[in-house]
């Protein structure tokens, strides 16, 4: 049954993304034709462009993420897909208008033009794919999950803490998993319950156990989801070598070469010269703003922390009134804080409060991509309970990043530092250009500036007992009640864990 099901998922999400695929392709050269025909021929014109869309659909799809109906939410998916294609339509069309430049030909255009009646065209084209590629994903999640019931799983952790956490994230995912159970990894029938279960999220277990765990559920055909540690990190970016006929796994600490850390600086003070010109009327309009808000003065400046834990002063637009001031208050923004300005709450929606931080890029405090720069009062606690905190300083500061994108302004410290040095350990240029263009997928996301906030959690107790025979399975788990407590029970796991 779950081989069937597999395979008839893969030819949905094939059908469907071969169809929504050919409809933008269709949408894009069906408007541009009616006023550049020599793409509907066998033309150089036809192939250029053609190639041109092919190309950069297939190469933005790598970036942002293609057709991945299922694995990430149904808006997170729309947006990648209308990224991409934004994209790929403006790139396509500046390469059409380019193949109509021929100041020797009647028929063409004698320079180039970016605005005129083909810029109409576009904007509709783009309109009607927008429409097909919600059409298309709205149907593949709905096969999905048609395919594809809620899938079975179990907790093995070792506090209530790190169980109410990782159900916290799947609880974003119900359609996806259905948690029926949390057991303790030295609870006597973790094995049956393991084979009770079609998924095993594993969290803050010690190595031994944890390793024994991992081989029972290779063994078994069971899906596992690790909560990441700073090991976990270190083994996933090593490099295979095989020393004689020995395989290894070679480890060492990332270290931007002397070209690496150029090639970054360089693209650092060009890009944020660039930002600083493009964004100046938002920033100015954004000052005359504030000003007249009267809520004191347009900036905010505050101490960070960045590589090797220099300190350098972080400037933003003030969100929040000076009666309660940052500098004095150094708490972080929890859910509806009455310190933000209705002014500020839309500037922190839509990021423009860091807009000036692009000074900071272009003096070097910071770069483009990298770590987020925390507060100096919650790097010297987050370092105290989370150590792997301050391996993020192996690295300067970012405007953007991995945690940035992927997080949530109230993520977790350890969750932070772990994407962090995601990050770190996978440094490339190229990584770094992907990041900043996946940037943008930032502002579809409702939940990306969540403020701090203790929510209830809707998990089951921890069990350190064996069922009894009668209640085994998934289905006497049912949904656990809600529990607003943080504080673990059993015994602590070798590792930190947070």
């Amino acid at each position: 049954m779950q081989r069937k099901r597999f395979y008839a998922t893969q030819l949905m999400k094939l059908c469907f993304q071969a169809l929504l695929y050919a409809s933008l392709f269709v949408s894009f050269f069906g408007m541009l034709s009616i006023t550049n025909e020599a793409i509907l021929n066998i033309s150089r014109t036809a192939g250029t462009t053609i190639a041109t869309f092919v190309l950069t659909m297939l190469l933005l799809s790598v970036v942002y993420g293609g057709y991945e109906i299922g694995v990430k939410k149904m808006r997170s998916v729309f947006a990648s897909i209308s990224l991409a294609t934004f994209f790929t339509d403006l790139i396509t069309y500046v390469m059409l208008q380019i193949m109509n430049t021929n100041p020797n030909n009647p028929d063409a255009n004698p320079s180039f033009t970016f605005w005129g009646e083909d810029l109409a065209l576009l904007f509709g084209a783009f309109i009607l794919q927008l429409l097909m590629i919600y059409l298309f994903v709205a149907l593949g999640y709905r096969y999905y999950f048609r395919i594809n019931p809620p899938l079975d799983c179990c907790i093995v952790a070792s506090s209530q803490e790190l169980a109410e956490h990782v159900a916290s994230k799947m609880a974003t995912f119900r359609q996806r998993y259905r948690l029926t159970d949390v057991v303790h990894y030295e609870c006597p029938d973790v094995k049956q319950t393991i084979q009770d279960h079609d998924v095993v999220f594993l969290a803050g277990i010690p190595d031994t156990e944890e390793a024994l765990l991992e081989a029972y559920c290779y063994k078994h055909n069971k899906t596992i989801y690790l909560l990441a540690e700073l090991e976990d990190v270190v083994i996933s970016t090593a490099q295979q070598n095989i020393l004689d006929d020995a395989p290894f796994l070679f480890i060492h600490r990332m270290e931007l070469t002397l070209t690496q850390m150029f090639l970054k600086r360089a693209c650092d003070i060009v890009i944020s010269m660039a930002g600083l010109v493009l964004t100046s009327p938002v920033m100015l309009a954004t000052a005359i703003v504030l000003k007249a808000s009267g809520n004191g003065s347009v900036l905010f400046r505050q101490d960070r922390a960045t590589i090797n834990g220099r300190i350098f002063q972080i400037i933003k637009f003030r969100t929040m009134y000076p009666e309660n001031r940052e500098e004095e208050n150094c708490l972080s923004a929890r859910k509806d804080d009455v310190r933000v300005t209705p002014v500020g709450r839309f500037l922190r929606k839509y990021r423009i409060d860091e807009l000036p931080q692009l000074w900071n890029v272009l003096r070097g405090d910071m770069s483009i991509v990298g770590p987020r720069p925390e507060m100096l009062e919650n790097v010297d606690r987050y370092t105290r309970e989370v150590p792997e905190f301050a391996y993020r300083q192996q690295m300067k500061a970012g405007l953007t990043g991995l945690a940035q994108i992927e997080g949530k302004y109230n993520t977790s410290p350890k969750d932070k530092a772990i994407l962090d040095l995601l990050y770190i350990e996978n440094f490339s240029l190229s990584y770094d250009f992907k990041l900043m263009l996946r940037t943008l997928t930032v502002f579809f996301r409702r939940d990306s500036t969540e403020g701090f906030e203790d929510k209830p959690v809707d998990c089951p107790e921890m069990r350190v007992e064996p069922r009894p025979v009668s209640l085994a399975g998934p289905a006497s788990g049912g949904r656990g009640k809600k529990t607003g407590s943080r504080r673990g029970k059993g015994k602590q796991p070798l590792r930190t864990a947070l």
